[in-house]
């Protein structure tokens, strides 16, 4: 109890599914066995990568949870809790905390960040004082050059610095996508490295006492800094520490987001990094079973990235070009176009907030680009994130394109729609470009963007997106 749960659902015929946080995004040969044989077993032969680094499984019957735990238990892996699907505030629990999948092995870290992040997670964990939390709480700690986990869309952001100070982090806190979205703001301090865990309890029990709880809508921690100010928030924490923070001027640190290539060079420099570019997250079990196989010839692990991809490590140069063509073989090309490759999209149809299934959109809409494109498609480096709902799963939000799922009623018929949001350069939160366009239209809209932007002469997408948004560009008669 307070390790494990089942979440509910309703759609494409599941009930429950099961949520798998990979601690750090590592996750071990044995484990990723265990995992493929509970999906054989009881999930349809199905997984799901998402946006937390976990690995989710559908169709699990509440009968079977008992057998499912034990060998969850047994392989040293644990769940979500999954308590929003309470009708009110509480049941919240800290979710997988997020970090650099190539943590520990890629050249230019400051700080090896795994060991950090398992800490954390043993501490909530199982917890019954961490475990009733107004809403669920998401923490990210990044010391990745490129920020890849993008910080600032978490509760809490622990972002690794080199400083006066010494070496240690920063914090931001406030992040979440869900409506209304906003990015967590810096508090400007120095959290020494021996007291970044001591910070993270602090900031979680901060949330737990005094965050709302009058209604589950503005219960994240957001709601609380917006109520009492981030000068409170501090205070809060500096209290429950019993210390005060040293300043540190957040201005001056970088926090521009980025992605990782298809293939990375690791800190030994004759071994390489390779990324399985999983559309969407979605991978059957003999995919999943092959992708194991490869791995435990270099390492005896396999990295699950926040990008919804596996990544594979300690792969010698020459065994590089044999790895993608096994990977090809399984449906799983690494030389396909980038658009395709940083496509995201939410679980919405086991989640039945959606009026379509995203993935199933996805596939649709890349099949139509790829067609109508053909090798220009190839020079686009854009990332398209769909999400069933305002929640953002899949990051939409604050994607190059977003897509959110929505209807509008006609004559009494209600007819699924798509409004699309671009993210320009002046802020990481995308804005609403097109609302309520017909499902049925949603390629022709963004072949037409592409196609313009492609034309414009320009080489940034944001600089272009500036443009549609101040309506430079025209589809059909609608202003862009």
């Amino acid at each position: 109890m307070g390790k494990y749960a089942l979440g509910y659902e309703q759609g494409n015929g599941s009930t429950y599914f099961l949520r798998i946080k990979i601690v750090a995004g590592i996750l071990k040969i044995d484990q990723a066995r265990i995992i493929a044989e509970l999906s054989q077993k009881y999930g349809r032969d199905y997984l799901e990568v998402t946006t937390r680094q976990d690995i989710q499984l559908h169709w699990i019957k509440d009968e079977d949870a008992p057998s499912i735990f034990s060998k969850l238990e047994e392989a040293g892996l644990c769940t979500d809790m999954c308590g929003q699907y309470y009708p009110k505030a509480g049941y919240g629990d800290v979710r997988n905390i997020v970090t650099c999948p190539l943590t520990g092995i890629q050249p230019h870290e400051i700080i090896e960040t795994s060991s950090i992040v398992k800490k954390a997670v043993e501490m909530f964990t199982g917890r019954k004082e961490y475990l009733d939390l107004p809403r669920k709480f998401k923490i990210g700690v990044s010391s990745c050059p490129i920020n890849c986990i993008k910080p600032e869309v978490n509760d809490l952001a622990l972002v690794a610095v080199e400083s006066e100070h010494g070496l240690g982090f920063t914090p931001l806190v406030g992040g979440s996508l869900g409506f209304p979205p906003s990015l967590a703001q810096p508090l400007n301090v120095f959290v020494p490295l021996d007291e970044v865990l001591e910070f993270i309890r602090a900031v979680v029990e901060v949330y737990r006492d005094h965050g709302l709880r009058d209604r589950k809508a503005t219960a994240r921690f957001k709601w609380l800094i917006r109520e009492v100010g981030l000068n409170m928030v501090k205070e809060l924490i500096q209290e429950k520490m019993s210390k005060s923070f040293q300043y540190l001027d957040c201005s001056k640190i970088s926090l521009e987001w980025g992605e990782h290539n298809i293939i990375s060079q690791e800190k030994d420099p004759r071994l390489y990094s390779l990324m399985v570019p999983t559309f969407t997250g979605i991978l059957n079990v003999n995919q999943f079973k092959k992708i194991i196989e490869i791995a435990e010839r270099y390492s005896d692990e396999i990295r699950v990235s926040p990008a919804q991809k596996l990544v594979l490590v300690h792969i010698p140069e020459d065994e590089l070009m044999k790895v993608k063509e096994e990977l090809k073989t399984l449906g799983l090309d690494s030389e396909q176009p980038s658009i395709k490759i940083r496509t995201r999209a939410c679980p919405s149809d086991f989640c039945g907030k959606s009026f379509e299934s995203s993935k199933k959109r996805a596939t649709t809409l890349l099949d139509y680009l790829i067609n109508k494109f053909g090798k220009d498609l190839e020079k686009l480096d854009v990332s398209i994130s769909i999400s069933g709902c305002p929640n953002s799963c899949s990051q939409h939000i604050v994607s190059d394109i977003g897509l959110q799922s929505t209807t509008i009623s006609k004559n009494g018929v209600s007819i699924p729609c798509f409004n699309l949001y671009v993210r320009g350069r002046e802020s990481k939160i995308s804005k609403l470009l097109i609302r309520n366009i017909p499902s049925e239209q949603v390629s022709l809209v963004i072949e037409d963007i592409l196609r313009k932007f492609m034309n414009s002469g320009l080489t940034d997408f944001h600089e272009f997106a500036d443009r549609l948004l101040e309506g430079d560009f025209i589809h059909e008669g609608r202003s862009m």
